[in-house]
């Protein structure tokens, strides 16, 4: 094989590659053999088809398999050989491929942008801190009641106040039951300030074991886009209908439902917890702030494809698995083409912010990320684990740590100003 590396882009090559006609006669034959192995024509036996005959009747599935298994091989071969890391997947074009001719192929490699970091210390920066105030702790508190309630069951037809249990399917044009829409155990509570009136008035009067069709016609500004502005039906079976019956905010709940020792208790967790938030999002917005910081001082040129392949990404986690339309892939691209570019830079300065520096991950860190990772969530430890098993993951994981480091650096030599209610304080860079 004969490699040529080309500069194509700021951030990409192409490989011309060369492969002699004896290496792809070779392999050739190595692919007729394992179609040999499951070819199967009357008159032989699974497996026993002579091997001049397989190359006759099956040579198109020969050539396919040779060019779905072998110039992939060949084409990884070449990029490992070129030194080239590519950050999406590389594009295989412009392949020559005939029995008995050389195989010729290029192969588009897109890599990571590796830029200098310019005026990347003394980046000033806000942090703004707030005390945590009685009534909000009386909000998780009153939330905590309504999540702890008590369901009593009635035996009568459901009114206003009451919660109905039900589950419910979304049913099309046609009356068909639309399977990915089912819904079991949901809770309802008729007077809710927010409940639907088409649907509080058709669940009005209903009993348990009843199963009934509901129309309901959506606002225009309703949160689900998809039901937005439109009318939609669904089949609802009546599960049970209840009272719902809030507890006494006391010590017996605490003891209770949350296994503390008394009131005073749950209310000094719940302010821990809140000010555990708190510093969480101060932390998450100072990040930020630098981020943006970084960013505005250097410019940075991304690879389209890297751009576009992220999008992709984001857009596939945001559909889940409903397909996508056109005109709806073309508005989510421009709504989150800025943040996935955003987000592109701001990793490619760091990285840059950690070459420079040189600060890295050693093994032992990476390793204790995962198992902290594992601690974290016990039950998916063993997965976790596993999901690491493998270098390319563990060098993902480095990688993200060293950004992580290359934050935490800018902020220690950052200029940041804290302020509390209407006093503030400027803390020296290299704090």
């Amino acid at each position: 094989m004969n490699v040529t590396s080309r500069a194509t882009g700021a951030w990409q090559h192409t490989l011309d590659i060369d492969v002699p006609v004896a290496e792809v006669d070779r392999t050739l034959d190595e692919v007729a053999r394992q179609v040999q192995r499951r070819a199967s024509i009357p008159g032989f036996r699974r497996g026993k088809v002579p091997l001049e005959m397989v190359r006759q009747q099956f040579a198109d599935r020969v050539e396919q398999e040779f060019l779905e298994t072998y110039v992939p091989k060949i084409a990884g071969e070449a990029i490992e050989q070129s030194r080239l890391d590519p950050v999406v997947t590389p594009l295989v074009r412009n392949l020559k491929f005939s029995p008995g001719m050389p195989l010729q192929f290029e192969v588009l490699v897109d890599v990571k942008p590796e830029v200098e970091a310019k005026d990347y210390k003394g980046l000033k920066a806000q942090r703004e801190t707030h005390a945590i105030e009685e009534d909000a702790v009386e909000r998780v508190l009153t939330d905590l009641l309504e999540q702890s309630a008590v369901y009593v069951d009635l035996e009568r037809p459901a009114q206003r106040g009451d919660v109905v249990l039900l589950d419910s399917t979304r049913i099309d044009a046609n009356g068909r039951r639309l399977a990915s829409s089912r819904a079991k155990g949901r809770r309802i509570q008729l007077g809710a300030p927010d409940l639907l009136p088409d649907l509080e008035n058709a669940l009005l009067g209903t009993e348990a074991g009843q199963e009934r069709t509901v129309e309901v016609n959506y606002p225009a500004d309703y949160p689900a886009e998809e039901l937005a502005g439109k009318p939609a039906r669904y089949v609802v079976k009546i599960r049970k209908i209840q009272e719902k019956k809030l507890r006494d905010l006391d010590d017996n709940l605490a003891r209770d439902v949350f296994q503390l020792g008394s009131l005073e208790e749950l209310r000094s967790r719940v302010r821990l917890n809140l000010e555990g938030e708190h510093r969480v999002r101060m932390q998450r917005e100072l990040e930020d702030s630098i981020g943006e910081g970084l960013l505005s001082r250097n410019t940075v040129e991304l690879p389209e494809r890297w751009v576009q392949w992220m999008l992709e990404r984001v857009i596939a986690d945001a559909a889940g698995s409903t397909e996508v339309p056109e005109a709806m892939r073309t508005e989510l691209v421009q709504r989150y083409r800025p943040g996935v570019e955003r987000s592109l830079k701001r990793s490619v300065l760091l990285d840059a912010v950690a070459r420079q520096e040189k600060l890295e991950a050693t093994d032992d860190e990476v390793a204790e990320e995962i198992g902290r990772m594992a601690q974290a969530d016990p039950r998916q430890a063993a997965r976790i684990r596993a999901r690491y098993a493998t270098a390319e993951r563990r060098e993902t994981l480095r990688d993200s740590l060293r950004e992580r480091k290359a934050l935490d650096w800018l902020i220690q030599a950052a200029e940041i100003q804290e302020t509390a209610g209407t006093s503030s304080i400027v803390v020296p860079a290299g704090r």
